[in-house]
């Protein structure tokens, strides 16, 4: 979650409004498959010609579900907050380095290593004029350990601070809970601090200035929120920590039709395309305005997975998770539905991530239908007449694959998904759901089986929310105590030494993947279409919003 706040700014795909120009295939932006450190092939105009003013239009295929920094549990959500909300610290895109965005460059760290201190920037305002102070962070750390508070990502930060108080105006000292706590440092950015002023007489869960935010300290101010339609923020903020954005105004529009995003992408009302399927994609790539970016993320890559809820009788056997896991051609869905632009994985982390480990060491679960049946029947799951499985107790065997409606990538996988567990003999039913009541069902358990992207984060201890059995996002009842154990231990690591932490990981990999909680798909490519009247930043393996303040629209 941490890294995911700090990583939404620089991750964040943004375009905007002008007259289409002619460029060449070669002129495109591209980067290599091989590495996660993305090519520039075209130039951005050099900022002494840089404009101010005009606003940038984005396309989304889910709307958020909150502009509170402490209920976000989604990218939606974070996405938007990333624009009214500045993080405390974020990572260097060049040396991955935690660097200091409200806080100074650099923290201090105790010799015993019991504590870290981090110094705010001198001057910080909200957008209301009031000074930005350690009291903002202490309240914001309070209502994150505030039981009463839905803050999904608690615990994460208890394991890593006993307190987080202020020294003096300016000096905020984390105190940890272990000496030499490995991801304490990355932890440290706690969540955008909310104003103690404006919240601190407010229900935190459910209050009138949530979703309509009159004090805020990231690059915009709030302007609008028609759920639904759009959001808008705006106008630049003149406070923001790094300067006053070149913008005068960022949008995002919801546009759940794909065929629909398209052509709002050819008529330029639209400035940067939401998540296309290959076909969608095929029909702007080529177009005389269109930018097309595309790479590998350092941190921040998102890898897709086919979630299954334990409590399911049926998928509480590990037999049955593997059964369908093989059951699926994870490449041919890589290939087809999202055109290639993906790595087939078996890690729950990246193959850019410092803790990944190669594939072939894993138990994999490549495509054979074959030997999932043998699985199936070997464990008692008997075919009928009609071909179909019944369950143990002999009732009809049937699951439910739930997806967010509009999302045609997911429809694709969940109707694909469908037919490949038909073959092996499990019927399955397909439904589609708003995005906020899938979320909803998911988190109250009532679900079989649906598709979730997950983003890679700075340090690889933030895994443990999913697969560890106390994990704020572990909402479908894995546990496995041996995982649990070896999620703690690498976290205290003697002179947190990464190769030894990284043995341990590695056999958290190896658990996770023997258990099969999940069927791990592929890692997706960042994939963007730009207007080109956008002055993109030179590219990173953070993509090229990295500097958010610095982007511009050419006259």
């Amino acid at each position: 979650m941490k890294t995911f706040f700090s990583c939404v700014l620089m991750c964040v795909a943004l375009v905007a409004c002008a007259t289409p120009t002619q460029t060449s295939q070669s002129e495109k932006v591209t980067a290599a498959t091989s590495t996660p450190h993305p090519t520039v092939v075209r130039q951005q105009t050099s900022a002494a010609n840089a404009v101010r003013g005009g606003t940038l239009v984005m396309g989304r295929v889910t709307e958020a579900a909150t502009l509170q920094p402490l209920l976000a549990a989604d990218a939606a959500s974070q996405a938007y907050i990333a624009l009214l909300y500045a993080p405390l610290v974020r990572v260097d895109p060049h040396t991955l380095e935690i660097t200091g965005v409200l806080y100074e460059d650099k923290p201090t760290v105790a010799a015993d290593g019991s504590k870290i201190t981090w110094k705010l920037r001198a001057g910080l305002k909200w957008s209301d004029g009031k000074p930005l102070t350690p009291q903002d962070i202490i309240f914001t750390w309070q209502k994150m350990m505030d039981d009463k508070v839905n803050f999904r990502y608690r615990q994460t930060y208890r394991d890593a601070f006993v307190n987080v108080q202020a020294v003096d105006d300016l000096t905020v000292d984390y105190i940890l809970r272990t000496p030499g706590f490995c991801p304490a440092l990355a932890k440290t950015d706690l969540v955008p601090p909310i104003p103690k002023h404006v919240f601190e007489n407010l229900d935190i869960n459910a209050n009138d200035v949530n979703n309509k935010p009159t004090v805020t300290s990231g690059p915009f101010r709030f302007k609008e929120w028609t759920r639904d339609d759009h959001f808008t923020a705006s106008p630049a903020n003149e406070n923001f920590v790094r300067g006053k954005p070149y913008l005068d105004a960022v949008t995002y529009r919801v546009v759940k039709d794909q065929v629909v995003a398209a052509q709002l992408f050819k008529t330029q009302e639209l400035d940067v395309a939401p998540t296309m399927t290959v076909a969608a994609g095929e029909s702007i790539k080529d177009l005389p305005h269109t930018q097309f970016v595309a790479f590998y993320p350092t941190i921040g890559a998102s890898t897709s997975y086919l979630v299954m809820n334990l409590r399911n009788a049926l998928l509480a056997d590990k037999a049955a998770r593997q059964a369908i896991a093989l059951a699926i051609d994870k490449q041919a869905i890589a290939d087809t539905i999202i055109g290639g632009f993906g790595k087939r994985q078996s890690a729950i982390y990246p193959a850019a991530a410092w803790a990944a480990v190669d594939d072939k060491e894993l138990p994999r679960y490549d495509f054979a239908p074959a030997k999932a049946n043998q699985l199936l029947d070997a464990a008692g799951y008997a075919r009928g007449a009609n071909g179909m499985r019944a369950a143990k107790d002999g009732k009809p065997l049937k699951l439910r694959i739930d997806y967010d409606a509009g999302n045609k990538v997911r429809e694709q996988m969940a109707l694909v998904t469908q037919a490949y567990l038909k073959d092996v003999g499990i019927a399955v039913e397909v439904a589609a759901y708003e995005f906020n009541t899938f979320l909803d069902k998911a988190r109250k358990g009532d679900v079989d089986l649906y598709f979730e992207a997950r983003v890679s984060d700075y340090d690889p201890s933030d895994a443990k929310n999913w697969y560890a059995t106390n994990g704020g996002q572990n909402l479908v009842g894995y546990s496995n105590p041996q995982v649990d154990q070896l999620f703690a231990q690498a976290e205290t690591v003697p002179g947190c030494r990464q190769a030894e932490r990284k043995a341990i990981y590695a056999q958290i990999q190896k658990s996770i993947a023997e258990d099969s909680p999940f069927v791990i798909l592929f890692t997706f490519q960042t994939i963007n279409y730009y207007n080109k009247r956008v002055n993109l930043l030179p590219l990173t393996s953070f993509g090229v919003m990295y500097d958010i303040e610095k982007i511009w629209i050419k006259p």
